[in-house]
């Protein structure tokens, strides 16, 4: 027995784990920013929808999506797009096959959630993946692809730590940013101007998803090279830092937008 446990253990440790976008923290810290720049209107339909306080269940809420994929294996593709290193801009028909991609459903959630006559039942889980699928789609590597499964192949270490590059963007580099969400949700926004928040909001998912594709190929790929495992800069964390809190912001303040824009 114990000699089976130990090769199981080792197999664990010889392949990368499959990472969720962001990690709690990260959709933590984007509900947070969105929260706080819901008009009246819309604070009001989203505290019905959700049954309490709008902020405190949009946070405590952010990564259902991914606490209930093994229950619900056909919302797997929902999370991502993969537009591969060295595309132009994605591509419906060729990154988004059968119409199954984050873009698509965020496009779809927003349409049900405009439909006044949708079941209160669907409408408050079509919320919460929203709430959690437009924090996906401004992750860098749920966007690029460089046959390498989104960075989840793609190992790396910190260290003596072994991981994947999508995991050490998803969780590693959000942890490094302090140790409380809310603060980081905080400090994010207030490093914000009105001016530099009115450029970010407008635009459609395509639209976002050319702009995170652009960095996972331009920011995170091609500092890197094309064959793993590579150990990653003792400061690599400090050197993104800005893209990171660029992202979540983004990410918020997008939510945001959309959610004001259903409930006027």
């Amino acid at each position: 027995m114990r000699c089976l446990l130990r090769a199981l253990l080792a197999l664990i440790l010889m392949f990368p784990v499959s990472a969720e976008a962001w990690g709690p923290k990260g959709h933590e810290i984007i509900a947070r920013i969105a929260a706080d720049h819901l008009t009246p209107a819309a604070h009001l339909r989203l505290s019905q929808i959700l049954g309490g306080d709008a902020p405190a269940l949009m946070v405590l809420n952010s990564s259902w999506a991914d606490e209930i994929r093994g229950e619900r294996p056909e919302t797997a593709g929902w999370h991502f797009v993969n537009i591969e290193v060295g595309s132009r801009s994605y591509d419906r028909k060729r990154d988004c096959p059968k119409d199954n991609c984050v873009v698509r459903q965020i496009e779809r959630e927003a349409g049900l959630l405009r439909d006044s006559h949708a079941p209160f039942s669907a409408r408050r889980e079509t919320l919460l993946f929203l709430i959690h699928f437009v924090g996906d789609l401004h992750q860098p590597l749920h966007a690029t692809d460089r046959h390498d499964k989104g960075g989840n192949g793609f190992i790396v270490y910190q260290g003596r730590k072994r991981s994947n590059l999508h995991r050490v963007w998803d969780e590693d580099l959000v942890e490094a940013l302090g140790p409380d969400p809310m603060s980081d949700a905080a400090d994010i926004e207030a490093g914000l101007s009105s001016d530099q928040i009115a450029r970010i909001m407008p635009g459609t998912p395509a639209d976002w998803a050319n702009e995170t594709f652009q960095l996972g190929s331009g920011e995170v790929y091609a500092r890197l090279p094309a064959i793993g495992p590579v150990r990653l800069p003792r400061d690599y964390a400090a050197r993104e830092r800005k893209v990171v809190r660029q992202q979540l912001a983004r990410a918020g303040l997008r939510l945001a937008m959309l959610l004001n824009a259903i409930y006027r």
